[in-house]
């Protein structure tokens, strides 16, 4: 018999790592790529449900409280393994977590659904809210004497950025692993991910600076062949043609995914 529990009878949730590589796989994924991914998402044990059959995980909702959403919950991933699946364990995972999340005083759970997802999302009470992409670009070498860019802690966000991740995910990211980068026409931070610089926040320095001259600048400042990832990009952003005409394309399509909590 399976039954859904409060995260934190399992203890440690990065002990879901394995059942999350067996869900999704494991890829490019760096060590440790789990527990940095429930740190930066601010997941929370109280908040998430965890599926068990005896001692085996069958399935997780993940979700994390994340102060720039308010009173929005932030999933960080619904999975099943294959063996289970069918059986309505994918629903009644986010029922358990949904509750808790009422009764912490949240309005409303917010997930990331890929599109082959987004119908089973839509059947689970969730409406879009928005279209995300992630842009794919590479480094085009430093001029002679250029500094590259490296990871460092970096200055604090600036208030109006162009696009945005959710700004906790930079400041949880380890000081060695991220990067605020001044270049002409603006600033951009960064994050490694692997071999790849993950752009999630840019600014212009000043109106009229042009978009696709600050991405071309930050560019120049990184290695050739090295993957530059812009996420997230809202697919009606009004200058997402800029990058698109200055080498970036679009490699992943995602949809912001959110469900109310009646009191």
């Amino acid at each position: 018999m399976t039954k859904i529990v409060g995260g934190e009878q399992l203890g440690e949730l990065s002990q879901l790592q394995a059942v999350a590589e067996s869900i999704f796989g494991r890829g490019q994924r760096q060590p440790g790529w789990f527990r940095r991914k429930l740190t930066r998402a601010g997941v929370e044990p109280g908040l998430s449900a965890v599926a068990m059959q005896g001692d085996e995980v069958q399935g997780y909702a993940l979700l994390g409280r994340v102060a720039s959403l308010g009173s929005i919950a932030r999933g960080a991933g619904v999975g099943v393994v294959e063996a289970a699946r069918g059986r309505g364990l994918g629903r009644a995972l986010i029922d358990f977590a949904s509750e808790r999340a009422r009764a912490a005083g949240f309005a409303s759970i917010q997930f990331l659904a890929e599109p082959e997802r987004l119908d089973w999302y839509l059947g689970q009470g969730f409406i879009s809210v928005d279209a995300q992409l992630s842009l794919l670009g590479f480094g085009l070498g430093r001029e002679q004497g250029e500094p590259p860019v490296t990871a460092a802690a970096g200055a604090r966000l600036g208030p109006a950025p162009l696009w945005s991740w959710f700004p906790e995910a930079w400041e949880r990211t380890p000081a060695n692993e991220r990067a605020q980068v001044e270049v002409e026409h603006g600033r951009a931070w960064l994050t490694r991910e692997g071999r790849a610089w993950l752009v999630h926040r840019a600014e212009l320095s000043a109106a009229g600076s042009s978009v696709s001259e600050l991405m071309l600048a930050l560019r120049r400042r990184i290695d050739v062949t090295t993957p530059v990832v812009v996420y997230p990009c809202s697919a009606d952003a009004a200058w997402l043609e800029a990058l698109l005409a200055s080498g970036f394309e679009v490699v992943q399509r995602s949809h912001v995914v959110r469900r109310s909590l009646p009191f």
